[in-house]
């Protein structure tokens, strides 16, 4: 067993986890349907969590060589599923059977937003300090501007609090997203 492989078994831990509840929320989303009002923004976040673990479970697959990893190198590139695990415990409460007829996902989101974009924010600011300490030559293109991208999308998430700025951010972040990996990440190499 090399060094990634003894390595990526606890990313592939914390990915499982947050994946785990991704999909558990959404089926407590489907039982609970006629108890609590669901909105697209919590589905679109949602979407968006399970689609970062993903890509972070692809993106890990290119570390396959390293062969220089420190404890401090691996702490950031652990901190970055950690954290983007995280923001899905804030969008869908986990016992909605004691909740109350009619309730609001959209309220729970706002109740949480601070903490959701103060959350995803710091996804981008280590994986942004994790490249610059893994990297020999930091060089900055398409696939490393992920990070700079998140940490606005993040900021503009805390300031602006309309429900219709919230879904364009979403919906930013989601089409941001799917253009990173159709340009970046499409095959794995």
């Amino acid at each position: 067993m090399n060094a990634f492989e003894y390595l990526s078994v606890l990313v592939g831990i914390i990915i499982a986890l947050g994946v785990s509840h991704i999909l558990a929320s959404a089926m407590r989303l489907i039982r609970f349907r006629f108890r609590i009002k669901i909105h697209p923004l919590t589905l679109i976040w949602m979407l968006v969590l399970f689609l970062l673990q993903m890509l972070i479970w692809w993106d890990a697959f290119t570390r396959r060589e390293w062969t220089d990893w420190t404890f401090f190198g691996f702490l950031l590139y652990v901190l970055i599923p950690i954290l983007v695990s995280v923001p899905g415990y804030l969008l869908v409460p986990e016992n909605m059977a004691e909740l109350d007829d009619d309730y609001a996902l959209l309220d729970e989101f706002e109740k949480n937003r601070r903490w959701f974009f103060g959350i995803l924010g710091a996804v981008g600011l280590v994986s942004l300090a994790e490249y610059l300490v893994s990297s020999a030559t930091p060089r900055f293109g398409i696939r490393n501007s992920a990070p700079l991208f998140i940490i606005v999308l993040s900021a503009l998430g805390l300031w602006l609090k309309s429900v219709r700025a919230q879904l364009l951010i979403a919906i930013s972040f989601l089409i941001f997203l799917l253009s990173f990996v159709s340009f970046v990440f499409l095959r794995l190499s």
